[in-house]
């Protein structure tokens, strides 16, 4: 019986080399990711941070530009979306030339991301695969479930390479590749290890003229590979209409309507409100994060049981008073019996049964 969720945030990844949301623009506007690239997507990512941030990402000192938080600038794009409204010379839809740009420019930003995901972290997942290895060793693995929301596949790979110690990794989803010979297979209930992405996942492709739902194993996983740098295989086999990335930005306004989302965001309530202990790793507690406290207060609110609740976030060169606020962010909303650790992701991984037998 599962009774551990070990929740991966974005410093867990940080910890294999991804770059945090609020380093994401210097490290893609600084790659040859983007100085190499005469694509449509970079062209106008360039002109709309020049319009709506008067920041020239083709000439200025990048390294030394206070961008906007990624947060934000999703959040403007999404908002305008819900809200059905425009900015000028970015519209949503009309009979303007540019109608629909403003769509464009809220995919290119999620895209953004996977490119700069794929190109840090292909062939990385150091950490996460001892981590998985260390609970398999120890017989835990099946006792854990995880919930990410990372869009990378770094806890993904290390789960899936525990395939051949006959584990079979558990999105809480089906996926349309479950009814194809020799792809990927159903999980049996009683090999299961749970992994929940309740913000989507890089290796997932989302169809929504059949609403399927394909995950890309071959790939290693990176949307952006199909949708991006290989478009001509970007198109749904059965209907002929383009793949979508099924990603939740990292935004107030987070849209949960998919059906997909929406059964993972269930399985992970569920989950949560059984396991006894959830350690959270790499995870700040960021405020826009507010779906995800909803899980959590009822997660610990709607059982006999008190939750018990670790937290492990520690690196080098993190500042006391960092330290302190995100401490003070956890108790103020979970309450005072939260073990905040001095802990990084990198000990934990090296000892996870010192922390799951607490």
């Amino acid at each position: 019986m599962v009774d551990t969720a070990i929740f991966l945030g974005a410093g867990a990844s940080k910890a294999e080399g991804a770059p945090l949301q609020g380093e994401l623009f210097q490290e893609y506007f600084s790659s040859p990711l983007f100085k190499n690239s005469v694509e449509d997507m970079d062209r106008e990512l360039a002109t709309f941070f020049a319009f709506m941030f008067q920041i020239d990402v083709d000439h200025d000192d990048i390294p030394n530009i206070k961008f906007p938080t990624f947060e934000e600038v999703l959040g403007l794009t999404d908002l305008a979306i819900m809200r059905k409204e425009s900015f000028r010379n970015f519209e949503i839809e009309n009979r303007a030339t540019n109608s629909g740009r403003l769509r464009f420019i809220a995919q290119y930003l999620v895209f953004l991301v996977a490119k700069v995901l794929d190109a840090k972290l292909r062939g990385r997942a150091d950490l996460h695969r001892q981590l998985v290895s260390a609970l398999h060793n120890a017989n835990e693995l099946r006792n854990i479930a995880f919930v990410s929301t990372n869009y990378d596949i770094l806890i993904d790979n290390a789960l899936t390479e525990e395939h051949a110690h006959g584990t079979d990794l558990d999105y809480g989803v089906e996926f349309r590749n479950f009814d194809q010979p020799g792809d990927w297979r159903r999980p049996a209930l009683d090999t299961r290890v749970q992994l929940f992405k309740p913000h989507g996942s890089l290796n997932w492709l989302f169809c929504p003229t059949c609403n399927e739902l394909e995950i890309t194993p071959q790939e290693k996983g990176v949307v952006t590979r199909l949708l991006i740098a290989n478009f001509s295989r970007a198109a749904c086999p059965q209907c002929g209409s383009v793949f979508s990335p099924l990603i939740v930005p990292p935004t107030f306004y987070k849209d949960l309507n998919n059906t997909f989302l929406s059964t993972i965001w269930n399985r992970t309530d569920v989950t949560l409100r059984k396991v006894k202990h959830i350690i959270f790793c790499g995870y700040s507690f960021p405020d826009a994060d507010i779906h995800i406290k909803y899980l959590l207060k009822r997660a610990q609110t709607n059982r006999a049981v008190p939750l018990r609740i670790t937290v492990i976030n520690n690196h080098p060169g993190k500042k006391a008073a960092e330290a302190q606020q995100e401490q003070d962010r956890y108790k103020r909303f979970l309450g005072g019996n939260v073990n905040y650790t001095p802990k990084s992701f990198e000990e934990f991984v090296a000892d996870p049964l010192a922390v799951l037998r607490w």
